[in-house]
C-alpha cells in the first residue's frame, strides 16, 4: 500500500513538472539579456529612412573632422564614427528623443565630473573621466545627440563640441 502511494505521488510530481515545462515553452519564457552587445548594421550614407525613418541631414566633414563609418544600432540609433586629425577618433550617436542608447562602456563606472553649459542656445551636458571617456549630449528638434570619445586628448571633445553641435542636424524622412 505504501509503495502504491509513493508511485502515485511520483506520477503527480512528474505531471506537474511536465505542465510547468509546457507552459514555459508555450509562453516563451525569456530570461533578461545579460550581454551588452549591440546589433549594428553598417550603411554607406547616414540615411536610415527605410528602417528608422530619419536621416542625418548635416554633420561636420572637413580636413580635421573626417566621417569614417555609418551605423544603425538596434534599428533606432544612428552612429557615425569620425577620424579627428591627427589620429584620434570620436563617435556621434543620434536618436529620436527618449530612445537614445548611451554606449555601455561609457556608463559602466560612472563619471568623475558632469557639467552643463550653453552652445548655440542649447543646454549641453558634458560628462568625463579624466584621461578616459568623455561625452557631450544635447537635444535639438526632437532628436537626442551624444558625441563621445573613448581615448580623448586633453580638451579634444570640448574643443570640437561647437562644430558638432552647430553643424549636426537629423530630420524625419
Amino acid at each position: 500500500m505504501v509503495d502504491l502511494l509513493w508511485f502515485v505521488l511520483t506520477l503527480i510530481l512528474l505531471a506537474a513538472e511536465t505542465v510547468v515545462l509546457v507552459l514555459l515553452l508555450v509562453l516563451r519564457w525569456k530570461t533578461p539579456r545579460t550581454d551588452t552587445r549591440e546589433t549594428r548594421t553598417e550603411y554607406l550614407q547616414p540615411n536610415y529612412n527605410e528602417v528608422a525613418g530619419f536621416r542625418l541631414a548635416a554633420y561636420p566633414d572637413n580636413e580635421i573632422i573626417i566621417p569614417q563609418r555609418c551605423w544603425l544600432i538596434e534599428s533606432e540609433v544612428a552612429e557615425l564614427d569620425f577620424v579627428i586629425v591627427p589620429g584620434r577618433a570620436m563617435s556621434l550617436r543620434v536618436a529620436r528623443s527618449g530612445t537614445m542608447r548611451e554606449p555601455t562602456n561609457l556608463t559602466v563606472n560612472g563619471y568623475e565630473r558632469t557639467e552643463e553649459y550653453e552652445i548655440d542656445g542649447l543646454t549641453v551636458t558634458q560628462k568625463q573621466n579624466t584621461g578616459r571617456y568623455t561625452s557631450i549630449s544635447w537635444t535639438r528638434d526632437g532628436f537626442d545627440y551624444i558625441l563621445y570619445s573613448q581615448k580623448p586628448e586633453m580638451n579634444m571633445v570640448s574643443g570640437l563640441a561647437v562644430p558638432f553641435i552647430t553643424n549636426t542636424r537629423a530630420e524625419e524622412t
